[in-house]
């Protein structure tokens, strides 16, 4: 009996695994300027150069959706996809926290923490 239960609950386990395997997951990470798309990099330098010096300590983040698939799916054992869902440049501005955002094909999104006039 213990073996019949133990049995079931690994094979309860690795169902669970591999369905969670499969769930997209939403990642943010650090890049460098090298690795931002060249439509943001040109956007925010014509729209947002004079507050770029204002920020202090700023960085560039990609925002994706990593999917993993799993090895029956597509015929590839273990393939793993990362979509961008957008990009943001994040820095402290007097103080506050300011965060700008633009889509992976260089439009501009949103932004927190700048006065309305920051747009030039």
């Amino acid at each position: 009996m213990k073996t019949l239960k133990f049995t079931l609950s690994m094979l309860f386990l690795s169902t669970v695994w591999s369905f969670a395997q499969t769930i997209p997951m939403n990642m943010v990470e650090k890049i460098k300027d090298e690795q931002v798309p060249v439509a943001v990099l040109k956007y925010f330098e014509s729209e947002f150069a004079m507050t770029k010096t204002d920020i202090k300590s700023g960085a560039w983040y990609a925002h994706f959706e990593h999917t993993t698939a799993t090895p029956g799916d597509q015929g590839k054992p273990g393939t793993s996809r990362a979509i961008p869902l957008h990009y943001s440049y994040k820095g402290k501005k007097d103080g506050k926290n300011v965060e700008i955002k633009f889509t992976p094909e260089g439009k501009w999104v949103s932004s927190k923490g700048l006065p309305e006039t920051a747009l030039n």
